[in-house]
């Protein structure tokens, strides 16, 4: 297909892959065929290089095609979650026109059957503001901040694919995309690298997190490829079988949230990698080797420079940092050349780095003392073994509860736990023991700070 992009060359030459979603096969030259069935309709529709278009579509033929043919043509895509409402986004984000698998809306576009252009006219509606050489606008996940929408550049998306496909083991796979494509780690890095090197791709409309549905899968298709959060290799890692799959698949990435002891130690010696990136860096910071896994182990820089400033968060400098936010209306541009604050604190030995806690985690007592959680969570979970998550917080501002679960599900003895927080035992008000299942979680795994039990 014909395009005006930075990535249009890039997918010229190495797409090559089939896509196979919920039992539908789509070879190579369908996809491109698909795609451009869409391109065609964006420009009839006068859908053109700089406008927006806000997607809400599964993993699937669908997403895939509008992707390649928005990418062809410098169109900026806003993938969000599938189901959510778009019509608010259209104005929010200024879009020229949204796709969805349902809708009314006359600026709505719903797909055909296929996953290719609706078969009728689409209908755009009027656009003030250009995003041109933007390929994506991507929401953060906030799970500490405000999310905001990143704009990811095509210099940007093409600096993180050429520094890391050397390093992702994609050629003539079969890739098992379970990350969704709607989130950085699961487009960027998951499809595609997929659909440049792999020999088959395949997914499912419908997120697959249970171990037995992801075997099947897996078995099924010949997967010799994945990638996945912690969440679901800890999943994978609880059956005998699942084990044996993380250790057959000759490569795929590990991130999205720390990996804890347990995992890692299954992890070890596989040929999968710790993956490490935030979606304003495209989302590619770190990679670990294969089999390399330690408790919160995060990789080495690939692609970028990074630094830990004087308060011990990371930051990180190059083309793969995006360009910019879009807030209140308007894409707002930041310096290329800026050192980026992840507000992740790390430490570094011998060129890898560790997660030790997010700086915004911190919190403050009435009195005015400063309680810096992240490092003192960090220390009880090494002289506490038995530990698998743990949370400080304070309910009262007047002193520190310690909420955690253990592997074995029983209680840690509140004196040893006062005699670990040492000049601030004085301070702590509970020691909790929960069950693993209380805690509300992120898609990712992470502990949702904002939703913890219920203590009395």
């Amino acid at each position: 297909m014909t395009g005006n992009s930075a990535l249009q060359e890039l997918f010229d030459s190495c797409c090559a892959a089939e896509l196979m979603a919920d039992g539908i096969r789509l070879s190579a030259t369908a996809l491109h065929h698909g795609a451009d069935d869409w391109a065609r309709a964006l420009r009839r529709a006068g859908v053109t290089r700089g406008d927006r278009i806000v997607c809400a579509l599964p993993n699937g033929a669908a997403l895939a095609q509008l992707l390649v043919a928005a990418l062809a043509d410098g169109i900026t895509l806003a993938p969000v979650p599938p189901h959510k409402d778009v019509v608010p986004l259209l104005e929010s984000l200024d879009a020229r026109i949204a796709i969805a698998l349902e809708s009314t809306h006359r600026h709505v576009a719903v797909p055909s059957r296929t996953g290719g252009p609706p078969g009728g006219p689409m209908y755009p509606r009027a656009s003030a503001v250009r995003s041109d050489s933007v390929a994506f606008l991507l929401r953060s996940s906030g799970s500490t901040a405000t999310p905001r929408w990143s704009a990811l550049s095509e210099r940007g998306v093409l600096a993180v694919l050429e520094s890391h496909l050397p390093f992702l083991d994609m050629d003539g796979a079969v890739t098992l995309c379970i990350l969704p494509w709607h989130h950085g780690f699961g487009l960027i890095l998951g499809l595609l690298p997929a659909l440049l090197r792999a020999r088959r791709v395949i997914t499912t409309s419908e997120p697959a997190r249970d171990a037995a549905t992801l075997l099947g899968l897996a078995q099924v298709n010949g997967a010799t490829q994945m990638s996945m959060v912690p969440l679901i290799a800890a999943r994978l890692a609880e059956r005998d079988d699942g084990r044996a799959l993380l250790h057959s698949l000759h490569g795929g990435l590990v991130g999205g949230a720390p990996i804890d002891t347990a995992l890692a130690s299954v992890l070890g010696g596989s040929r999968l990698r710790v993956g490490y990136g935030q979606t304003e860096a495209g989302p590619g910071i770190m990679l670990g080797h294969p089999g390399e896994f330690s408790a919160a182990f995060i990789g080495r820089p690939v692609g970028c420079e990074v630094r830990i400033d004087a308060d011990s968060v990371l930051a990180f400098r190059g083309a793969n940092a995006s360009d910019g936010v879009w807030e209140d209306g308007a894409l707002h541009a930041l310096d290329r050349d800026r050192w980026h604050r992840t507000d992740d604190l790390v430490t570094c030995a011998d060129g890898a780095y560790t997660f030790v806690g997010r700086a915004s985690t911190s919190f403050k007592l009435a009195n005015g003392t400063v309680i810096d959680a992240p490092r003192i969570e960090a220390s009880l979970r090494s002289q506490l073994p038995r530990i698998s998550d743990l949370v400080l917080v304070s309910h009262d501002g007047g002193g520190i509860d310690v909420l955690y679960s253990t592997h074995d599900a029983l209680p840690v003895d509140p004196a040893e736990v006062r005699r670990l927080l040492g000049g601030l035992r004085a301070y702590l008000r509970s020691s909790v023991c929960v069950s693993i299942d209380a805690w509300a979680r992120s898609a990712k795994g992470e502990i949702d700070r904002r939703r913890l039990p219920a203590i009395s």
